[in-house]
């Protein structure tokens, strides 16, 4: 390929990439806050106990997947890590048990508890991940601006 191509194709995907930052940027944190002032919005009207602290914890949910989406794939990184290591003959081994009861109640709690711990994930460590992707949008935008 000659330069011209490689460039084009180097400008195209930083274009591509910074559109999708804009746009989980978008939809992340328009999802936290209808989930805020839906649920807000309904504990003022009905009178709910702790109706603000919750609402304001389900309002970060969404950055508490993309916290453990980031995490998951940092421990998947981990693994590959361990397999090269494997093949260059250190031994690794880890045991790891999971208990899992299907009962509609236990069901339903667990998502309830994931939605909370999703919360609280997103509130601490949710700056971390909104300035990563902001990071890597001026990165994209300085890539356009140095090839165009």
């Amino acid at each position: 390929m000659s330069y011209h191509q490689n460039r084009s194709i180097v400008i195209r995907n930083a274009i591509i990439n910074s559109l999708f930052i804009i746009w989980c940027l978008v939809w992340r944190t328009g999802l936290g806050l209808t989930f805020f002032i839906i649920y807000a919005s309904l504990g003022y009207i009905y009178n709910w106990p702790f109706y603000l602290p919750i609402s304001i914890i389900l309002g970060f949910v969404p950055w508490g997947w993309k916290v453990q989406e980031e995490r998951r794939i940092r421990e998947e990184q981990k693994v590959r890590n361990l397999k090269n290591q494997i093949e260059d003959g250190f031994i690794y081994a880890k045991a790891e048990s999971n208990v899992e009861i299907n009962y509609r109640g236990v069901i339903f709690l667990k998502s309830v508890i994931g939605l909370f711990v999703s919360g609280f994930w997103g509130i601490i460590l949710g700056w971390k991940a909104i300035l990563g992707m902001i990071l890597q949008l001026v990165d994209n935008i300085r890539t356009v601006v140095k090839y165009m």
